[in-house]
């Protein structure tokens, strides 16, 4: 509780989980927050579950747990992974919990009052420190506590059943390795591992990667890269700059400049460019802030297209549209692997360890050696690209160039 009442943990009410994603499925309204909470609880039931089995965590280890449970994603900033590394180049949310973590924080002051080497040990934890494989495995690996949280919750907010598993039952078909360092499944939970990777697979392509979100990411990343472009140029007045962003656009941030920001600046931010002089700045701010966003079309292979040419040809429809393809022909190509697999046993003690299942004789193997969905799905990259421009005519010429 001590944690959770740090003002940088009640941060998170105000970072939302699914960043964009509520312009595509409106009920996506839930926090960081809610999802560290529900982390931290499903640390405890595992706990409790494995300790049932005949395990017993340490008291080092429990402590541990529960803390990386609740602040394993203190680092994120204003809509979570919309603007991760492009607000601050180079440096992740990962790389931001540790600093916030060690840093003079309310956080640090609250695990050092549990223990002075709690949060040198959290942050081992968190960089992969092989003295604390398990904890980190429980929390973040192919089959981890995390996901669990996320794919259920984001289903839930989202009114979609594509994330949807049967928790209890996985939870009660894990055990632990024979080298107590990372969570096997059981011989009679193969199904309930299968349901669970391909409820991450379905979710990556329904919710997480929807085109609708994916094209207004796009757009708002190409706000920030607008403002960062006059402000280089000092043509971004100086009160249409909100304060707590300025160090953001001219790239003098610390960790007390980052934890002091969360989505109400960004908004604030689009609701101020909205009356920008600049056409580009208050045009992109108005199609988030109302929804007007950009048109979607699908990459397919066509043979007949010179891909060499393509770019300079949809550059110009967009021109003759009277917009600048700098920020009006934007490009995405999400990607997933629905499960990484490694094929060595040899292999199990890497920073991504596959997801092993006790066979009918007792020895643990890979799940794609004991699933044949999971086979046909290990290991491949699924790509889709789109092109996204502004309107109806643009759409509609693209499409012509690319489906000729």
């Amino acid at each position: 509780m001590s944690l959770v009442a740090t003002k940088e943990f009640q941060r998170l009410r105000r970072i939302r989980q699914l960043g964009l994603s509520f312009l595509t499925y409106h009920g996506a309204e839930h926090s960081r927050f809610a999802h560290s909470l529900g982390v931290f609880h499903l640390f405890v039931r595992l706990e409790a579950e494995l300790e049932r089995k005949g395990f017993q965590f340490s008291e080092e280890e429990k402590l541990l747990g529960r803390c990386l449970g609740l602040l394993h994603d203190i680092g994120h900033g204003p809509l979570s992974h919309v603007l991760e590394g492009i607000m601050t180049p180079g440096k992740k949310h990962e790389a931001w919990a540790i600093e916030i973590i060690t840093a003079p924080t309310e956080i640090r002051c609250v695990l050092e009052s549990l223990d002075p080497g709690l949060p040198k040990k959290i942050c081992q934890v968190l960089q992969g420190d092989p003295q604390w494989q398990l904890v980190k495995n429980i929390i973040s690996s192919q089959l981890d506590i995390d996901r669990m949280d996320y794919l259920l919750r984001d289903a839930l907010m989202t009114g979609t059943s594509y994330g949807h598993f049967d928790l209890t039952r996985l939870l009660a078909v894990l055990e632990l390795n024979d080298r107590q360092t990372s969570l096997i499944v059981n011989n009679k939970g193969l199904m309930a591992a299968e349901q669970f990777v391909f409820a991450r697979y379905y979710a990556y392509w329904q919710i997480y990667f929807h085109k609708t979100t994916r094209g207004a990411e796009k757009i708002l990343q190409a706000i920030w890269k607008r403002a960062r472009e006059l402000f280089s140029r000092d043509s971004l007045p100086p009160d249409l700059i909100p304060v707590s962003l300025r160090p953001f656009l001219a790239g003098g941030w610390d960790w007390n400049h980052y934890l002091s920001i969360d989505d109400s600046d960004i908004w604030m931010a689009l609701k101020i460019w909205q009356d920008s002089p600049d056409p580009i700045l208050s045009d992109l701010s108005r199609r988030i802030l109302y929804r007007e966003l950009f048109k979607p079309i699908e990459m397919v292979e066509n043979p007949s297209v010179n891909l060499l040419d393509l770019p300079e040809k949809l550059k110009e429809v967009v021109r003759s549209s009277g917009y600048d393809p700098e920020y009006y022909l934007l490009f995405d190509a999400p990607s997933d692997v629905a499960y990484d697999y490694y094929t060595s046993p040899e292999e199990e003690d890497t920073s991504k360890p596959p997801i092993w299942v006790v066979d009918k004789s007792g020895t643990p193997r890979d799940i794609t050696k004991l699933s044949e969905p999971i086979h046909a799905i290990a290991g491949k990259r699924k790509i889709v690209k789109y092109i996204y421009v502004p309107d109806e005519k643009c759409r509609r010429e693209v499409e012509k160039i690319i489906r000729k």
